[in-house]
């Protein structure tokens, strides 16, 4: 009886269920790293934006009190949302201090911020 060296149907077919199962898992590794890699630059760009706003009003001087919104024009920032309140900080024997918070929003819910305190002095 002459018998054929090679690879059997069963096993050619088991070790491309393997090697399938395993492209899938890499393929969907690598879309969660491109879905992570997209939300830090968002959250990144988001930063920047809160960041900006923070310099432009401290640039600007000591702020009046109030809240004011809008959204980013320049390209860097189109889409992006922003609000900004202006609060006077009571505290004793301590006068003349604002808070600033800065909130950007982006996406569905998604939103990221920033305050800070501003002297008159």
């Amino acid at each position: 009886m002459v018998r054929f060296k090679g690879f059997t149907l069963i096993e050619v077919l088991i070790a491309l269920t393997i090697l399938s199962i395993a492209l899938l898992a890499i393929f969907r590794g690598n879309l969660f790293n491109l879905r992570s890699a997209k939300e830090a630059s968002d959250l990144t760009t988001a930063v920047i934006a809160a960041e900006s706003i923070l310099k432009e009003q401290i640039g600007k001087g000591y702020p009046a009190s109030g809240f004011t919104e809008g959204t980013f024009e320049e390209d860097y920032f189109s889409g992006l949302k922003w609000k900004k309140q202006v609060e006077t900080l009571s505290l004793p024997f301590i006068q003349d201090l604002k808070v600033v918070y800065v909130e950007v929003e982006w996406g569905r819910n998604k939103s990221y911020s920033l305050q800070t305190i501003i002297s008159k002095y």
